[in-house]
């Protein structure tokens, strides 16, 4: 076989693998997250990533399911590394929009993170054009994922207090709130490694909740951290640790 035949050979294999992923690929990876085929792909990379370095196992699949197709939600969890939106995103077949400290994007990442709809929060004042951005998801309709002690908690086996804004999210838009607890990843400080080094992770979803303006911010966000301390079973420490910024 000639060089020409076989580069014609090679481009007809190319032309076939683009139409395939055209006509199958990209309609089934649109399905959710939005239309995005992009988006859909890397949340799909993410749950292999899940399966095979963390051996993610998942708890309350018949929570999972109470889950509203459409509506406003709010997917509440605690923090233990940059690895948790990854994890978290795996049994929820909507694309979760993580509320994320600004400090702790890095450089050079604008792209992932913009593909990946996170909202960015400067935990060094009140940022309320976060909290507009947020709000205006939820009341079109999306899921936001927030971690509500507002960093990496250390000890692990411990929940700090809850910030007021989870509970204000809650009550002001309706949204279900869906509790989730994360456990079982890697043990370590550097965000590398939370995210590559191999780890038997868990995440427990817990049923539904859901509030109104009856309930004020600060008594929502309290019932969600006491159902969240009553499932674990971990020690409530109710002083928030110090905020170091960049890092844990």
């Amino acid at each position: 076989m000639s060089t020409a035949e076989t580069l014609l050979i090679l481009a007809g294999v190319l032309v076939l693998l683009a139409m395939l992923w055209a006509i199958v690929a990209t309609p089934r990876l649109q399905r959710f997250h939005g239309g995005d085929a992009g988006v859909g792909l890397a949340v799909a990379a993410a749950r292999v990533h899940s399966r095979v370095m963390h051996r993610l196992r998942v708890e309350g699949l018949e929570h999972v399911e109470m889950v509203d197709a459409d509506g406003p939600v709010l997917i509440v969890a605690n923090h233990t590394g940059a690895i948790d939106p990854f994890l978290a995103q795996g049994p929820f077949p909507r694309l979760i929009h993580w509320m994320m400290a600004r400090d702790m994007m890095g450089t050079g990442m604008d792209d992932v993170w913009n593909l990946l709809r996170v909202v960015p929060v400067d935990r060094t004042k009140a940022d309320t054009a976060a909290l507009r951005q947020t709000l205006r998801l939820l009341r079109n309709g999306q899921v936001v994922g927030i971690f509500p002690e507002g960093r990496i908690t250390r000890p692990r086996g411990s929940i700090r207090p809850f910030m007021d804004g989870l509970g204000m999210l809650a009550t002001r838009t309706g949204a279900q709130v869906v509790p989730v607890l994360i456990d079982g990843t890697p043990d370590t400080e550097s965000i590398f490694w939370s995210l590559l080094g191999p780890s038997h992770s868990r995440l427990r979803v817990l049923e539904p909740m859901r509030f109104d303006r009856s309930t004020t911010p600060h008594e929502a966000a309290a019932e969600i951290r006491r159902v969240m301390l009553e499932a674990s079973q971990w020690h409530a420490i109710d002083r928030p640790m110090d905020l170091h910024l960049g890092g844990t």
